[in-house]
């Protein structure tokens, strides 16, 4: 067991800090409070770590994960003991469905004060349950641990529970100590094999290639592309961030439920992680492939959002791409059942309403050089739907659990790490949910916020079951009449606000172009209205 003398920092805790930042982590998200003073002190005057002091800790949790999303790398979460680390768990667990890499550090009381009655102090081992990778005590810390389990695939949080002693505070002139420990060794990369002869007998099969949610990824995009490009239908939401080439706007094809026995493949490959769509899925647990198999280096179990496994092919994904392209292929045409008309027709002529705003907001973001961070509900599903795309723009969203909460703070935790514009899109009770997004000193001048002000959670309007129930507008759509423009004008971001499309193509251009602080912009539609185009809309694709 460590020893824990009398003074600000436990025996150890230099070396962990000091481990951590030799093994490539160097950004901490650190929460205000006393028992973590010491882990703090350790990150700031360390010299090592870029650190960001965020108030809420559930606001801090999801701005180290969009810090994580962007840089590629393990990011220190730190906070106090008590509900404190409580109120990282959304992001937690959300990091643990993306598999990002998040290293927690939570304050704790001693083992003795435990149970207690003693002020600010809960069960803090074992916090997260099933929804972190790796959990350790400090007191039995082995080194290099944390870094090497949230990096190795697959990548997530892990969480280490550090009991502090007071004094929490170093005396006047009282120096960090120094390391006693070695230095830590670096991770070692993980190889990956796979067996090549499963893909010997697809050469005369009909093949479909899904993608979930995934980074963007240039070396294998161009391997998705070669492969649509000779007929392979690659199919995936915004989210899989696939080139143009494999558009195939499935899930507005798919709306026609005649024609899913036509879709039925052979041979399935699926890569990333979740669909938004629910309409592929159902598709395929409908009409299952013959065989059908997951492309992932360790899956921490094995999803099989398709009910039709066949196995997991554990390994990365281009080294399976590569072997695809070298194949000779039997194009697959049944996705390409498509009326082209539909969407230049519907979206020629413009109404004031969430679809046609959104196709004209998309058609503005994919030209110009951003990154896009789409809040949950129907802001995610509109992108999907309307005839404008965003092939160039890298689109994130907090499809793990895929709740609304943390969808600004992790834009504002992402932009951090770039000069690109980075863009929050957004429905109202997303934003006001997570209000505190804005409630730090981080929101950089390349801060952009769309709020889609529909005065509800609209999306109970257009969901079968829902929509007909008498306590709809009450405990479903949540009716709000608030705005975000004192909330802008508080955390000092222009505020902008359309109402009507002459307004909106007015502002547009100014609001993306560079300027000295954020912006925001909010956009008003009448709910009634949007559910009636959207329901229209789908209609046409139905037959």
């Amino acid at each position: 067991m460590r020893l824990f003398f009398a003074m600000a920092y436990p025996a150890g805790l230099v070396d962990l800090i000091d481990d951590l930042y030799q093994q490539g982590v160097n950004e901490a998200v650190i929460c205000p409070g006393s028992r973590n003073a010491p882990i703090m002190l350790a990150l700031v005057r360390h010299g090592g770590f870029r650190c960001y002091s965020i108030a809420d800790e559930r606001s801090a949790g999801f701005f180290g994960l969009g810090l994580a999303l962007k840089s590629k790398k393990p990011v220190i979460l730190c906070c106090t003991s008590g509900s404190a680390g409580l109120n990282f768990a959304p992001a937690v667990v959300e990091a643990f469905f993306q598999e990002v890499p998040l290293i927690v550090l939570t304050a704790d009381r001693p083992a003795e004060w435990i149970g207690q009655w003693d002020g600010q102090t809960i069960y803090q081992n074992q916090l997260y349950g099933k929804h972190v990778k790796h959990f350790e005590s400090f007191e039995a810390f082995k080194p290099h641990q944390l870094v090497q389990q949230a990096i190795h695939f697959p990548q997530g949080p892990v969480h280490m529970n550090i009991p502090i002693a007071e004094p929490f505070y170093p005396a006047k002139g009282e120096e960090l100590p120094v390391r006693t420990s070695l230095v830590a060794s670096q991770p070692v990369d993980q190889v990956f094999t796979w067996d090549k002869s499963l893909l010997n007998d697809i050469k005369d099969q009909k093949i479909m290639i899904t993608v979930g949610q995934r980074p963007y990824d240039k070396v294998e995009n161009e391997l998705f592309e070669q492969l649509a490009l000779k007929g392979i239908p690659v199919i995936g939401d915004a989210t899989a961030n696939l080139p143009a080439a494999c558009e195939l706007h499935h899930d507005l094809l798919l709306a026609n439920e005649a024609l899913w026995p036509n879709y039925q493949a052979d041979f399935h490959l699926h890569f990333g992680k979740s669909f938004v769509s629910k309409r592929i899925k159902q598709m395929m647990r409908m009409f299952k492939p013959t065989k059908s198999y997951l492309i992932h280096p360790n899956p921490i179990e094995r999803p099989d959002p398709f009910q039709s496994l066949t196995d997991v092919i554990q390994t990365d994904t281009v080294s399976v791409l590569k072997e695809l392209v070298s194949k000779d292929l039997q194009a697959n045409p049944s996705f390409k059942t498509w009326n082209p008309s539909i969407q230049p027709a519907f979206f020629e002529k413009q109404a004031w309403n969430e679809l046609h705003i959104y196709n004209a907001i998309i058609q503005q973001i994919s030209q110009q050089e951003v990154d896009i961070h789409v809040g949950n509900s129907l802001a995610i599903r509109y992108i999907n739907w309307t005839e404008a795309k965003l092939h160039g723009t890298e689109v994130f969203s907090n499809r793990g659990t895929s709740g609304i909460d943390g969808s600004l703070s992790t834009a504002v935790g992402a932009s951090q790490s770039t000069d690109k514009l980075t863009v929050a899109l957004l429905g109202d009770v997303s934003f006001q949910y997570d209000r505190n997004a804005l409630w730090n000193y981080y929101l950089g001048s390349n801060l952009r916020i769309i709020v889609m002000n529909n005065a509800g959670g609209a999306i109970f309007q257009i969901l079968d079951g829902a929509k007909d129930l008498a306590e709809l507008s009450e405990f479903m759509v949540t009716k709000q009449h608030i705005t975000a423009e004192n909330t802008a004008k508080d955390a000092g971001l222009t505020y902008l606000k359309a109402q009507n499309f002459n307004e909106l193509n007015s502002i547009l251009p100014d609001f993306f172009a560079p300027g000295a602080i954020g912006k925001l912009l909010e956009i008003f539609t009448d709910s009634t209205e949007n559910t009636a185009a959207l329901q229209a809309y789908m209609a046409l694709f139905k037959h």
